[in-house]
């Protein structure tokens, strides 16, 4: 048999083979395949999918991405979990989570460089077209890889050819090598691409504008800026809401863009798909259980495992209880009803109370005390605390609390089975963060008015009615008001400790928020990165460690 390919970082290509049989990507699971098979179109063709593929286990390492923010808290004191959300003593290179999220890059990393050295115009079948589609899709996906490496690790080893021979040295490129590197291949790929594309899941011109105005964005606040990244990265982001042919708009109302009926809309500029065939959906999309409490555990007399009801709920975070006071006017700020499901309507046919109204959370804001006659009725503070944090002896830090709290409910799935799979697709860039992103960005170049008035599209749309739209618009903004924006726009999505790291606001924000963080008392400057994989570094000469890990 002829050798198998192998990744950089020491790990054997991937066996997953690739199929697209429907309307969506989709992957299948040989047991082996050959070098030669990439050189065909074909073998190509499912090299790109596989690649895409390998994204879901980037965006379901949760603990990267909303861990030691000021959104979100873990929901336990486990080793991984102190060291990720509260930064304590113990941080340090054997951690459970950076070792499979460096792999899986770097497999990323190095398929997208194999597709890229055997994709050519000569290659038996393809066209001009598929050649310029296959290679600058390659270019992006490599491209984000690279930027969650960085960002995540500082410097790190960099190739951008394929890998034939295990690799036994590295040296840690510099950063600002590697984004010159990301802006140079996200510009080429965005003239290739179409903002039009033929199946939902594929990465169009929209999205490669939007890793390259967001990569411009976060260089701009480094010290090897250029004077033009603001710049760069307003004009790259407007490309997307002013000129991407109707393909990417805002739809009427908030709470459309998340209702199950209308995956894939006008907003979605890039989603991973996962669907309800099981040879497809993995694991899953988790994010229709991550930011919940299991109703029918803790109240098993009045709720029933009804899928339909309640998404399923063995809750990996907790949304932080400040998050709510971010709203500061949820009367009139629709996101706040779209975002949490406040009442629970008992589904137990044994019960009594059958169909009446059996939890009720009000409003953050109301301190009315009227019930709405619910059975179990769980305000936002009770004596001055807040109430919806959970009473535990393993949580110390938490003192008071109902264990209960209202569910995030934009990811609803009622399509699966009870604690099933996913099935939803993840939406990684949308139009509202596009608005978001290019308000950060000029604010950072000083056109305030033009910061505002991407703001204020935002958020007059937002209204609850059209008579209120005048009082949800703002005059005056800075990066924090920014912050909470995008809490308020995309509260559950991604990214938010990459947005803090990049805005320089994580160690105050979650400092002021976090209260694990406040515990442990252990934030600094180094754990803007996380530690090296001990595991690689022990693999290969030259992969130093971050410093004080």
């Amino acid at each position: 048999m002829k050798n198998k390919i192998k990744h950089i970082v020491f790990v054997t290509v991937s066996t997953f083979l690739i199929i697209s049989c429907s309307n969506i990507l989709e992957t299948d699971n040989p047991s082996a395949v050959t070098d030669e098979f990439y050189n065909s179109k074909s073998g190509q063709e499912k090299l790109l999918v596989d690649i895409y593929s390998k994204y879901r286990s980037v965006f379901n390492t949760g603990e990267l991405q909303y861990y030691g923010t000021d959104l979100y808290m873990a929901i336990t004191e486990s080793p991984d979990e102190r060291m990720f959300n509260g930064y304590d003593a113990s941080f340090n290179s054997t951690a459970g989570i950076v070792g499979p999220y460096w792999a899986n890059l770097y497999k990323i990393v190095q398929e997208s460089n194999i597709l890229l050295s055997r994709c050519s115009k000569e290659t038996p079948g393809m066209t001009i077209e598929e050649f310029n589609s296959i290679t600058a899709q390659g270019r992006v996906l490599r491209a984000l890889a690279y930027y969650y490496l960085v960002e995540t690790f500082g410097p790190v080893p960099f190739y951008s050819e394929e890998q034939k021979k295990v690799i036994l040295k590295v040296e840690r490129t510099p950063e600002v090598e590697i984004y010159k590197f990301m802006v140079t291949d996200l510009t080429e790929a965005a003239a290739l691409l179409p903002w039009k594309i033929s199946k939902p899941g594929q990465i169009s011109k929209g999205a490669a504008l939007q890793l390259l105005g967001k990569i411009y964005l976060t260089r701009a606040y480094k010290s090897f800026s250029e004077s033009t990244d603001f710049e760069n990265a307003s004009k790259n982001l407007d490309m997307i809401i002013d000129n991407s042919e109707g393909n990417f708009k805002l739809l009427e109302s908030y709470g459309e863009v998340y209702q199950q009926s209308k995956q894939n809309n006008s907003e979605v500029i890039w989603s991973i798909q996962y669907g309800l065939d099981r040879n497809f959906i993995g694991v899953g999309n988790p994010q229709q259980s991550s930011f919940g409490f299991n109703i029918v555990a803790l109240e098993s007399d009045l709720f029933d495992k009804i899928q339909k009801d309640y998404s399923s709920m063995n809750r990996f975070y907790w949304v932080n209880p400040k998050v709510h006071e971010l709203f500061k006017n949820p009367d009139i700020d629709s996101r706040y009803d779209a975002t949490f499901q406040r009442e629970f309507y008992v589904n137990n046919t044994k019960s009594l109370n059958f169909g009446k109204l059996g939890i009720y959370f009000p409003r953050w804001n109301d301190v009315s005390g009227i019930t709405n006659a619910a059975i179990r009725f769980y305000p936002f503070k009770k004596d001055g605390e807040y109430n919806w944090y959970p009473q535990s002896s393993a949580l110390p830090v938490l003192k008071v609390g109902a264990d209960r709290m209202p569910i995030i409910k934009k990811f609803k799935d009622t399509q699966i089975n009870w604690e099933g799979p996913g099935s939803r697709e993840d939406v990684i860039f949308r139009l509202s963060d596009t608005y978001l992103l290019s308000a950060e960005a000029y604010l950072g170049a000083g056109n305030i008015t033009k910061a505002l008035d991407r703001i204020n599209v935002l958020r007059r749309r937002a209204a609850v009615t059209a008579s209120v739209r005048n009082q949800m618009e703002v005059t005056a903004i800075d990066l924090n008001f920014i912050l909470d924006e995008r809490a308020r726009e995309l509260l559950g999505e991604h990214d938010r400790w990459f947005d803090l790291k990049r805005t320089g606001t994580l160690i105050e924000r979650a400092k002021a928020y976090n209260i694990f963080v406040q515990k442990y008392n252990n934030l600094k400057l180094m754990h803007l990165v996380r530690p090296i994989p001990q595991d690689e570094r022990n693999k290969v000469q030259g992969l130093d460690q971050n410093p004080n890990y």
